[in-house]
């Protein structure tokens, strides 16, 4: 019987080629010669993979990056040696339980103790695509300068870092008053107040731990102001939000995406305090089942872990945004402390979300567009407006007229073409 823990390996040319082409457009990237940024050394001898390469310092900040790495892209890892000049660590292979031949797995090293560092990475046979990811990771981090600087990781791995100063408050958002009342006392106040909140769990519990949220789930259609929530949490907390797309955790490299999300929670960690904000955590960690592929099934593993277990972020907040509650995995939905709604807006918060972007509308004009977009959330209410506004700049270019305020019913006609009723 075939071993289900088996991975497929890379043939050594296309390891090379891979290697190559990824490093080669690092360095174009870093506009560095050649000469200084030189490619990694891949030979395969008497069954030996090996891929080595110079390293221009290694500082303690920077071997605890390596093991970071190193513990996101492989599954079981252990020290091998740790002393001064040289460090080493050893795969165990994906069954824990098969000792045998354990030094033919993947091999870390890295020598050097004042000058001529190198890191080589070696294997029996050819490397599968998660050793081949490390490799590249590892020189990625020893040529960047500006490898201790969370920020810049976040970015490099596609997250966006806002440094909310204020600019967006609580006002505007309209409407939405218990949403804001329940955000306030699950989310502002622990964070705001820390200390209150492990003073009681140090007097409630044998064993302290934190009774503070680690992970809040954000439910609702799309446009009803969750990521725009998110970022007012942010300001009001005075602490950077992690805006991660989905679209920068997925990769084309088996293994890669579930990598991206491990190291993003431990750059976030890294900030020393952080919102960490997942759009569209649906299409991240779908509901398992016999169709899920095995990379999603890695992701949803390293999210699970991150939210709550022994790999859990300790500084950071986690924000998961949906629309679609129902197609997320029932394992995950447990680990978020609480669940939030965000209805579509209701007549009254239609009304005043016309009064945001629209103030010099009289009241009743406001609560007529409100009667006629039923069903519409707040970006398209936004939406909305701004075709109006447009439409109406249009008009004033084509008569020569100066700036004015728009009329009603250019806000009239948009939302009924908007709403369907024209």
């Amino acid at each position: 019987m075939p071993d289900v823990l088996a991975v497929d390996t890379i043939a050594y040319d296309s390891m090379k080629d891979q290697i190559h082409k990824e490093i080669g457009a690092y360095i174009y990237s870093k506009k560095v010669k050649g000469e200084s940024m030189p490619l990694p050394e891949i030979t395969f001898e008497k069954g030996i993979s090996r891929i080595s390469f110079p390293m221009p310092f290694l500082n303690e900040n920077l071997l605890a990056q390596c093991i970071a790495i190193i513990k996101s892209h492989i599954e079981n890892i252990r020290i091998h040696s740790f002393g001064d000049g040289y460090y080493a660590f050893q795969s165990l292979g994906r069954n824990l339980f098969k000792s045998e031949n354990i030094l033919d797995n993947l091999k870390i090293e890295f020598f050097g103790l004042t000058t001529n560092f190198k890191a080589e990475l070696s294997k029996k046979g050819n490397f599968c695509q998660d050793e081949i990811n490390v490799a590249i990771a590892l020189y990625k981090a020893a040529y960047s300068s500006e490898s201790d600087d969370p920020s810049v990781r976040l970015k490099k791995l596609g997250a966006t870092v806002y440094m909310e100063n204020g600019a967006i408050d609580w006002g505007y958002i309209a409407g939405y008053e218990e949403v804001k009342r329940r955000i306030r006392e699950s989310i502002i106040l622990p964070l705001k107040n820390p200390g209150m909140y492990d003073e009681i769990a140090k007097l409630t519990r044998k064993t302290f731990e934190s009774n503070r949220p680690r992970a809040i789930l954000f439910e609702g259609y799309p446009g009803v102001g969750k990521t725009t929530i998110a970022r007012i949490i942010a300001g009001d907390v005075k602490i950077p939000l992690v805006y991660v797309p989905i679209e920068s955790i997925m990769s084309k490299w088996y293994g890669q995406s579930s990598q991206n999300l491990s190291q993003i929670f431990e750059a976030a960690d890294d900030m020393g305090g952080a919102i960490i904000f997942l759009d569209e955590i649906d299409a991240l960690a779908p509901s398992r089942d016999a169709n899920m592929f095995e990379a999603t099934r890695r992701v949803l593993s390293v999210l699970l872990r991150k939210l709550d277990g022994l790999d859990a972020a300790s500084t950071t907040l986690t924000i998961g945004a949906t629309n679609r509650m129902n197609d997320l995995d029932h394992a995950l939905v447990s680990r978020f402390d609480q669940t939030i709604h965000f209805p579509l807006p209701s007549a009254q918060e239609r009304s005043a979300i016309f009064g945001n972007y629209a103030r010099h509308l009289s009241q009743a004009e406001l609560h007529e567009l409100a009667a006629l977009s039923e069903g519409l959330s707040g970006r398209t209410i936004k939406d909305v407006c701004e075709f109006a506004e447009r439409r109406w700049a249009r008009m004033l270019i084509v008569k020569n007229l100066p700036a004015s305020l728009p009329e009603f019913k250019y806000y009239k006609h948009s939302v009924k073409q908007w709403s369907g009723k024209e």
